[in-house]
């Protein structure tokens, strides 16, 4: 595989599942009650509500290199192995996106306090811990954003397979 081919790759699924990931999160916010779209815990601060943009572009990130680095192994399967493929990239994508999350959203609750003067690796340390507790729960409660989100991951990943095509050599 040609650089040029898995930098187009890399933009596509970047900029259309950023795209895509959005206006989803904007249509589900007109009709969700009360805007809940992003799921939360209990008395946990609302960061990832007050700046949904910021945190959607965090997995949209990650989905972008996972999905380009097993487009090829995904466009060789037939439909079911598509489907465990794209729930590995769900995986994948959850697991490397949540310390992320949890050190932005530490950034914001400093942002709303005080930067303590070892902030960077306060950041750092406990928003990737947290990230890693309780990220994947807070993307588990964001019902329906996540099931529709899961079989965005699907089509798209399988549009991307028709868009570029590799020949085998």
């Amino acid at each position: 595989m040609n650089l040029k081919t898995l930098t187009k790759r890399l933009v596509f699924y970047w900029t259309s599942s950023f795209i895509l990931a959005t206006v989803l999160y904007y249509i589900l916010w007109t009709i969700m009650p009360n805007h809940y779209v992003f799921g939360a815990l209990y008395r946990m601060f609302l960061y990832h509500w007050e700046h949904p943009i910021m945190f959607i572009i965090i997995p949209c990130f990650f989905y972008g290199i996972i999905a380009t680095l097993l487009t090829d192994k995904f466009s060789k399967q037939k439909t079911t192995g598509q489907f465990f493929l794209t729930l590995l990239i769900i995986l994948l994508t959850v697991i490397f996106s949540s310390p992320f999350g949890g050190m932005l959203w530490h950034f914001y609750d400093m942002k709303a306090g005080y930067f303590p003067t070892n902030w960077l690796s306060k950041m750092i340390s406990q928003g990737f811990e947290w990230g890693l507790e309780i990220g994947w729960l807070v993307i588990g409660l964001s019902i329906p954003y996540n099931i529709i989100g899961s079989l965005t991951c699907y089509f798209l990943t399988k549009k991307g397979c028709e868009l570029f095509k590799t020949k085998d050599i």
